[in-house]
């Protein structure tokens, strides 16, 4: 990570930072200054820089997915609109195909407000199974607004306020949390595609344990393997039947054990 860069110095722009949502209330110093930064939040009320994102638990019809990034006034706000520079690079994601951004003219702070979210439109695509792609949103300096911090070091890391990242795919990393090995097996995304298609399941449920309880999943398992049995019959027959049964490492009957 790199250091802290601030133009105004340290220990100023550490103040400033504190700061999170400027008031009449603040000091008269706020007057002088036009700044914004990005000001988004972990847990802990932590300042990050970067998030991941996926669709896994998404419905299968849900192909767009908004992620809001802040961004935050240093100083007073104005009763006319302000317009910020945002600039979006990638190494392997496309405008228009894996994502939208708002348009120059729409991007702006609006008077009396001290704060906005520039919001990016996430495409799902067939790329983000097997990859993930990221992108990188960049304040720049213009006739409204200068960048009075680019950089705040904290407890655990340095965080970047002016460059902010969104990784995002459609694939896991890990399990969800409900996933019942014992009764579904080992995990793998081709099962939980499987079942979230054919029985209609929320993807989402399979994070609360309340929601998908063990009796429900060994009714799932039991309806899931009917099902393949059916298609896999099928597909002996030489008739058309759900390919999504195939296990893509394999190329057989997917197997819940």
């Amino acid at each position: 990570m790199m250091r802290m860069k601030m133009t105004y110095g340290a220990a100023f722009a550490a103040m400033l930072l504190s700061v999170l949502s400027c008031e009449e209330r603040h000091p008269d110093n706020f007057a002088d200054i036009d700044s914004i930064y990005f000001n988004n939040r972990g847990t802990g009320n932590v300042l990050i820089d970067s998030t991941d994102v996926t669709f896994v638990y998404e419905p299968l019809d849900e192909v767009e997915m908004e992620v809001p990034v802040t961004v935050q006034l240093l100083g007073r706000a104005a009763g006319h609109d302000r317009q910020v520079t945002v600039t979006v690079s990638s190494d392997n994601a496309v405008e228009g195909v894996d994502y939208r951004i708002p348009a120059p003219e729409d991007t702006f702070l609006p008077a009396g407000e001290y704060s906005f979210d520039y919001v990016v439109t996430l495409l799902r695509t067939d790329a983000l199974e097997s990859g993930k792609k990221s992108l990188t949103l960049e304040l720049h300096e213009n006739e409204d607004f200068t960048l009075a911090l680019t950089e705040l070091e904290q407890t655990s890391d340095t965080a970047s306020t002016v460059r902010f990242t969104i990784g995002f795919s459609d694939m896991f990393t890990t399990a969800p949390e409900a996933w019942e090995e014992d009764i579904l097996g080992e995990f793998s995304q081709a099962k939980f595609d499987l079942i979230c298609k054919v029985l209609s399941i929320d993807p989402d449920d399979f994070n609360d344990a309340s929601v998908m309880t063990l009796p429900k999943q060994m009714y799932i398992l039991e309806e899931i393997k009917s099902y393949i049995d059916d298609e896999s019959a099928k597909m002996s027959a030489g008739q058309d039947f759900d390919e999504d049964i195939l296990d893509p490492e394999t190329g057989n009957p997917i197997k819940f054990e």
